[in-house]
This record gives structure tokens, C-alpha cells and sequence, in this order.
């Protein structure tokens, strides 16, 4: 594909992802895409296939009200395509959280082979909810 063709593809994610369409997130990647977040995926290589992502993303999101993507900076390079971006998280209580993002594509045959996010796990959980996945830690910095 081309670099404008995988920027596209990228763009298609990340409204997707925006829209909270599981079905049309899975449909961007390879039958045996990967979705690793490295704040704690690092060993683990991440989840595998449609089903899995779907069932990821179900588990941290399905939950909030909205969620926005506030892409600031796509950068393409052949396959590999690097999106920096701050995502909200609107929850039901009125809570908001942002989460400064940014993500590694690696594209194969017009899909999605490898998407790779970096965060910072502790700045996220201590912005959320106490009912958001209540069995995650949460840090105080008190």
C-alpha cells in the first residue's frame, strides 16, 4: 500500500475506535493482528486475533459515555506508521480522564498487522472512577 493508503487506514482506526465500533476496529487488522499495550504487555506479546482485541477493548471502554481521539500527528514511513494523539475518556459519573498516546502501526496487506500503544498506566488509573475495572490498582499520590 501506499503511505497515503496506510495514513488513511490509521485515520479509519482511530474513528472507529472514537465510534466505540468494535466490529469495524477488528476489520482493520489482519486475521492475526495483534494489540499490545506496553505499559504491562511487554512479555506477554499482546492480544491475538479479532476476537481478543474486541474483547480488550470491550473490557476498558464499553463502560464510558464517549471517548475521544484527539489525534495531533500522524507520521508514515512504508508500513510503519507512528500516531501521537490524547485521548478522552467521558464516564457515566461526569468523570473525565485524558491520556497523552502514542501508537506504532505496522501494516500487512492493506490490514493491520501490530498495533503497539505506549502510556503511562499510573496516570490513567489515577484519573478513573473507582468502579472502572475496580480490581486494577490504584496509585496515590498524596
Amino acid at each position: 500500500m501506499s503511505e497515503a493508503e496506510n495514513r488513511a487506514l490509521a485515520e479509519a482506526l482511530f474513528a472507529a475506535l472514537e465510534a466505540m465500533d468494535w466490529p469495524a476496529v477488528a476489520e482493520l487488522f489482519t486475521d492475526d493482528g495483534v494489540y499490545q499495550d506496553m505499559p504491562f504487555e511487554t512479555d506477554s506479546g499482546g492480544t491475538v486475533g479479532h476476537a481478543g482485541i474486541i474483547g480488550k477493548l470491550e473490557v476498558g471502554l464499553s463502560t464510558l459515555e464517549r471517548f475521544e481521539m484527539g489525534v495531533s500527528d500522524i507520521w508514515v514511513d512504508g508500513d510503519n506508521v507512528v500516531v501521537e494523539r490524547v485521548e478522552v475518556w467521558y464516564h457515566p459519573d461526569g468523570t473525565v480522564a485524558s491520556l497523552p498516546v502514542l501508537c506504532r502501526l505496522q501494516i500487512r496487506d492493506g490490514k493491520i498487522a501490530h498495533w503497539r500503544e505506549y502510556w503511562d498506566y499510573n496516570y490513567l488509573i489515577a484519573q478513573q472512577p473507582d468502579s472502572w475495572l475496580p480490581q486494577s490498582p490504584r496509585p496515590r499520590w498524596d
